[in-house]
Order: structure tokens, then C-alpha cells, then sequence
């Protein structure tokens, strides 16, 4: 079964690295594909025990009918009656194994797939809890699209290795078995010869298999593209429509989907052209001969057509198989290979380490950076440059600066989306790298610039930080945030469902929900990134008001353009190019920064806080 994630315990102790886990329990790849046979022993062990049977009723089955045809020619050269005790025996057996192999080849293949089809939901739940435990440095440099096509299509595809493809091959294992035991023991020199040839066999056919691996690894790197560009496309359609691109976007999927058709032809032809196959035809072929010799010389007794027909009927048998194994075995080579990118993803070298020893911090005491420098993965060029400030307990901050500054930087830090390049960051004594991210995200909360909702009610969307939260929570929430009144005149009220991303709302509507979502968390650190900016000068009055409750007893860091919001700071953290020019409250800041002059004369303000702001600035400005 998949691993269960262990969330926080008693406030402290935190046990969830989940990729450690299924890391150490599984060592590599191979064995994390090989490890549906460890999840569902008994299952597996139940189906292969029936397949068996299944493979051995069939082969008998086979070899009575040439039993029959020569028991038949017997009788009829003999002048005996046809209908004999031993050929009415003989059809008797025959209806018998067809019925046990009937019985136990449907069974078999219903536990193997219905088993199959738990790994499937196992390794997919897994992939998914690594892949979320991932840090943001792991978003930064793999494609939302790809990871999409990942866990669906070749996890799928591992499945399909599995069952039905594996299971063929366990089939035809048995099938061969058991077939080339009772060749010989009609002739068990063309029953050696046949064993010999398919141990041959096998070992060719693997090899040519493996040149299918570099194939199907290009191929899911392929389905991965395809994905990626369906989903930019489909997620940038209004962008789209509003250039008129459609062209330039079908003429980009057509590449990607030309050159995945290429590689599919590519592993088409290997399927058909499978030169290993000629070994079973030229023995089947041989052995026609050679049989066909034996009974003209009578070797095979009074009933050699019978014999001679139940040998040809299991090499044909043989043959069937010979031609349902390529097939697996290529699919049985892209399970692995899947298998191996899905593991290379899981097994992420990530730059966020978690503690070993976990530790909480007393979060009514100051915030702060110590010479922080940090560089986004991947990258080189430094975002923050030895920044240092201290934010008091309880206290509201403003973050100002120009694009590119560092300030939502400074935020995704705080909130340990990422951990700083250089220096430390502090709350009381303790270093925020010491605590586990768990541990922070349930003190920390932030309303980010770009909302992100989800395609659910409305209430789901705003209990999404306390999914316990009773209605009363949610709605008093909603109030706070201004946005009850709209829900209210929805039909269906907090049970409105709305799109993907919140599409139907207006942008004011979805940041409001999400202050909405942040106020219900009751965080210790709050932190907003512009997230007033959709909303217009009348609400923003009445969401001040709410927000100035909010923050009470808290400290608040805000990233802002808004003077109003700037006036009312207890401090003003001015950057510019990953530094900080300016310190101080917005009085202070007029009268020694030029600079923070000119930004506030160009922010929206009323006609009333401009005369404020020339004022405070001594008409300098």
C-alpha cells in the first residue's frame, strides 16, 4: 500500500519524509517496479498457481486432439467400432480440461488484473505524496506538464507492463513448459531440440527487447512534451484567442506530435520485424519433417498420425505464443524504463532539507534576516544581497520596491518555500532552517499575489486552511474579508462551485476569498503580497478595517503599492535590486530617501493623500 503521511504530533515531532521512506524501502527502480509481488504475495502466488493450471489444461487439451484423430484412424483401419471406450474417453478428458481451463485462466486473469490495478493506484499515491513533499526548487526546474504526464500516462504504463503483459509472459513460460514436456514425451528428441531452442530463444529475445529501451525512454520524454504544450496551451487560451496564434500553437503540437509518431513507427518496426520468431517456425518446420518420416516408418506405432498430429498441434501452439512475446516484451522494457524516470523524479536531490531534530520557536519574538543572500535554483544571479533587518512581535510591515526588488522573495523565505543561499533567518533564537516546514507553514500563513482557487465550492475553498473549520468560521471569515455579501446573493450560496482557478470571479472577488482563506488559519506571521491590488479604493476602506482586527497580536509583513497601506506601517522596508536602501516609518522615509519620494508621488492615492504626502515630505517631493 502506499505510505501514509505523518503529519504533526503534539506540536513537535514530525515523522512525514516520505521520499526518505519509499527511498530506503525500495533502493532503486527495479525493485520498485518488482514490488507489486512484495505488496500482494498471496494474490500473485493465488494467480500464477492457476495460470498454470490453466497453461497445462490447454496443452493437454491440444495434444487429445491428435490422440482422438489417431485413435480414430485406428479404428477405422482396424474396422473396430469408432465410437471405442478409450476414444469416448478421450473426448471426455478433452471436455473436462477445457472446463478447468476455462475456470482458471478467467480467475487467474481477473485477480492478476484486478491486483494490477491496486499497484497502479499504490505507486501513483506515492509518486504523488514525493512529488508534493518536494521543495519549490523542484517546481522551479520541472514542468507542471510533464509531471502531469508522468503520473498518469506512465504510471499507466507500468500497469500495462504488469498486467497484461508480464502476465502474458508468466503464461507463456508455463505454455512452453509444460508444452515441451509433452512433446517429449511423444518424441523426445524433437522435444530436447525444442527446449534447447526456445533457452535460445529467450536470450535473443531479451537482448532485441533492450533495443526497444532507448525507444520507449524517448517516447514518454515525447508523451511528456505533448502534455506540457496541451496544458501551456489550454491554460493560455484567452491568451491565445486575444493574438489570434492559434496557428503558431497547432503548428507547434503538430512538431511535438510528429516527432512522437516517428518514434512510435520506429518501435512498430521492431515489433514486426522480429527475427528471433524464425527460430520456433524452422523447428516447427523440422519437426514436420522429421514426424512426417517417423510415421511413414512406422516409429510412432499403430497410432502415428494421431502422434504426428498432436506434436504439430503444440509446436503451433508454441508458435502462437512465439508471436504474443515480442509484444510483452517490449511493453515489459517501457514499464522498467518508466519506472526509471518516475524514480529519477521521486529520488530529487532536494536543495530544502528538513531537520533531523525538528524545533519550535517562540513566534512572539522578533523576525530576522541576518545577512541573507539567495539565488533561485538553477540560477546563479543572486535576488537578495546580504539582507539584514528585525521585525519586532506584533508588528506591521510594509515591503516596497520597484519589479525585481526581492520582495515577495523575501515572503517565500519566511515561509520556507525556500531556504536562504547565504545567512540565517531568526525567529527569537532559533534559525527557521532548524524547523520543520510543517512546523512553519501552520505559524505562517501568505495571500499571494496570484490567487490560485480551486474548482470547488466556495466554502471548500475558503476552509482550505482549516478543512475542520465550522460554517460560523467560515462565514465570520468571509465577512472580515468583505466578500459575504456577495456570496450571499449567489444562488447556492458557499455551496457555489466555481471554475478552474476561480475563472467565474473577478479579481477582486478571488483575492478577497483568499484573504478570506488566510484569515480562518489564524496565523501567528501573516503575510499579504499585494494582495489588494485587484481591489478597488471603497472596498479596500472596508477590508482595512477588517485586516487591522486581523493583525492584532500578530506580526504582518505586506508587500505593497498602496500609500494608505504604507502610512499605516509600524516599518517600511525599502528594497531595490535584491538590497535595502531605507528603513523606517513613512514620515522619516520622506524627509531622507529621494527615492521613496519619488515612488509614493507615482502611487495611487486620493486627491487628500496626495496633499498629505506632499506635506509630510516638506513640498519636496
Amino acid at each position: 500500500m502506499a505510505v501514509q503521511t505523518v503529519t504533526e504530533d503534539n506540536g513537535t515531532n514530525y515523522n512525514d519524509d516520505i521520499q526518505q521512506e519509499i527511498l530506503k524501502k525500495y533502493k532503486n527502480e527495479n525493485r520498485w517496479f518488482w514490488s507489486a509481488f512484495m505488496r500482494y504475495p498471496f494474490r500473485y502466488l493465488f494467480a500464477i498457481i492457476l495460470m498454470a493450471g490453466s497453461a497445462f489444461t490447454s496443452a493437454k487439451t491440444v495434444a487429445l486432439v491428435g490422440d482422438v484423430v489417431g485413435l480414430l484412424a485406428f479404428n477405422m483401419s482396424e474396422n473396430l467400432t469408432i465410437f471405442s471406450s478409450d476414444f469416448i474417453t478421450t473426448i471426455i478428458w478433452m471436455i473436462v480440461y477445457v472446463a478447468i481451463g476455462f475456470v482458471s485462466a478467467s480467475v487467474s486473469i481477473y485477480i492478476w488484473a484486478d491486483t494490477s490495478f491496486r499497484f497502479q493506484r499504490d505507486i501513483r499515491q506515492e509518486f504523488y505524496e514525493v512529488i508534493q513533499q518536494h521543495s519549490m526548487a523542484f517546481f522551479d526546474v520541472t514542468d507542471s506538464g510533464v509531471i502531469l504526464s508522468m503520473g498518469m500516462n506512465e504510471v499507466n504504463q507500468i500497469r500495462l507492463a504488469m498486467h497484461p503483459s508480464f502476465r502474458q509472459l508468466v503464461n507463456s513460460f508455463f505454455t512452453i513448459v509444460i508444452t515441451t514436456y509433452l512433446v517429449i514425451e511423444y518424441d523426445w528428441i524433437v522435444g530436447t531440440v525444442l527446449a534447447v531452442a526456445f533457452v535460445v530463444y529467450f536470450i535473443i529475445a531479451w537482448f532485441y527487447a533492450e533495443r526497444v529501451g532507448p525507444i520507449r525512454k524517448k517516447l514518454a520524454t515525447d508523451l511528456g512534451n505533448l502534455s506540457s504544450v496541451s496544458q501551456e496551451m489550454f491554460k493560455g487560451i484567452d491568451t491565445v484567442r486575444s493574438f489570434d496564434n492559434h496557428e503558431k500553437e497547432i503548428t507547434k503540437f503538430n512538431h511535438v506530435s510528429e516527432e512522437y509518431a516517428v518514434d512510435m513507427k520506429r518501435e512498430g518496426y521492431l515489433s514486426s520485424f522480429y527475427w528471433p520468431a524464425l527460430i520456433t517456425i524452422i523447428i516447427t518446420a523440422a519437426a514436420f519433417a522429421y514426424g512426417l518420416f517417423n510415421v511413414i516408418q512406422g516409429n510412432y506405432g499403430p497410432l502415428g498420425v494421431g502422434v504426428l498430429i498432436s506434436i504439430l498441434g503444440l509446436l503451433l501452439n508454441l508458435n502462437r505464443q512465439n508471436f504474443m512475446i515480442p509484444a510483452h516484451l517490449i511493453n515489459l522494457q517501457a514499464g522498467l524504463q518508466n519506472a526509471k524516470r518516475l524514480w529519477n523524479v521521486m529520488d530529487f536531490k532536494d536543495p530544502l532539507v528538513q531537520p533531523t531534530t525538528p524545533q519550535d520557536a517562540d513566534w512572539d519574538k522578533t523576525v530576522a534576516f541576518n545577512d541573507v543572500s539567495f539565488a533561485y535554483p538553477g540560477t546563479e544571479k543572486l535576488v537578495l544581497k546580504n539582507v539584514s533587518f528585525s521585525i519586532p512581535p506584533g508588528a506591521r510591515v510594509a515591503l516596497i520596491g520597484g519589479p525585481g526588488s526581492g520582495k515577495s522573495t523575501i515572503l517565500k523565505l519566511i515561509l520556507r518555500l525556500y531556504d536562504p543561499t547565504e545567512g540565517t533567518i531568526d525567529i527569537g533564537d532559533v534559525s527557521i532552517e532548524t524547523m520543520h516546514t510543517s512546523y512553519v507553514r501552520s505559524k505562517v500563513t501568505m495571500v499571494e499575489q496570484d490567487i490560485f482557487l480551486f474548482s470547488d465550492t466556495l466554502k471548500a475553498n475558503i476552509a482550505f486552511s482549516k478543512p475542520d473549520a465550522t460554517f460560523e468560521e467560515i462565514r465570520k471569515a468571509a465577512e472580515r474579508a468583505q466578500i459575504a455579501t456577495f456570496i450571499d446573493s449567489l444562488p447556492e450560496g458557499y455551496e457555489t462551485v466555481i471554475g478552474e482557478r476561480g475563472v467565474t470571479l473577478s479579481g477582486g472577488q478571488r483575492q478577497r476569498i483568499a484573504i478570506a482563506r488566510a484569515m480562518l488559519s489564524n496565523p501567528r506571521i501573516l503575510l499579504l503580497d499585494d494582495s489588494t491590488s485587484a481591489v478597488d479604493i471603497k472596498t479596500e476602506l472596508r477590508l482595512r478595517y477588517a485586516m487591522d482586527e486581523l493583525m492584532k497580536d500578530r506580526t504582518s509583513i505586506v508587500v505593497t503599492q498602496r500609500l494608505t497601506t504604507l502610512v499605516a506601517a509600524d516599518v517600511i522596508i525599502f528594497m531595490k535590486r535584491g538590497s535595502i536602501i531605507g528603513i523606517g516609518k513613512h514620515k522619516d522615509l520622506l524627509k531622507t530617501s529621494s527615492d521613496y519620494q519619488f515612488m509614493c508621488q507615482h502611487l495611487p492615492m486620493t486627491e487628500s493623500e496626495r496633499q498629505n504626502n506632499n506635506a509630510s515630505s516638506g513640498g519636496n517631493a
